[in-house]
């Protein structure tokens, strides 16, 4: 799937492929870089339309119920944010984007430049395994499959 946009052309990572870099700053303004997962966790790339969106907080909170799981793993759960409200109740990374310029990198931008909800689970070399975008009904791969998709990776990249 290709979105297009004002700025570029940007084309969904997909399954096999890897993901895009980025580098952005936490809630506490800390920065953080994709690459510093790599080749340490397995991840658990999570966008969101904002923290803000019921049905986004409703995922995020599901995911952070079950991070000690993905930790257990030797995986992580990272959160790409367009604002910080309401984050501070996840345990895991979150990054912001307030200009959408991540979101737009991943080609989750719609043509009115508002940012769309995915996950995407990769191993620890940024190969994407699993990707799911969700849809109007806001359905995607469901959090509670999440750990599962984690182990399995493991297990392929051990």
């Amino acid at each position: 799937m290709t979105i297009e946009s004002t700025r570029t052309i940007a084309t969904l990572p997909a399954r096999g492929g890897r993901l895009p870099s980025f580098t952005s700053v936490t809630p506490s303004g800390d920065p953080i870089r994709l690459r510093d997962f790599y080749l340490r966790r397995n991840l658990a790339l999570v966008f969101t339309h904002g923290a803000d969106c019921p049905k986004c907080r409703a995922y995020l909170t599901a995911l952070n119920e079950r991070r000690a799981v993905v930790q257990a793993e030797a995986a992580e759960i990272l959160a790409v944010v367009s604002n910080d409200t309401n984050v501070a109740d996840y345990s895991f990374p979150i990054a912001l984007d307030p200009e959408g310029e991540i979101h737009q990198r991943y080609g989750l931008v719609d043509a009115d430049g508002r940012p769309g909800a995915a996950i995407f689970l990769v191993d620890r070399y940024g190969v994407v395994f699993e990707a799911s975008t969700a849809n109007d009904a806001h359905d995607m791969l469901a959090a509670e499959d999440v750990p599962g998709w984690l182990e399995f990776i493991a297990c392929r990249c051990s």
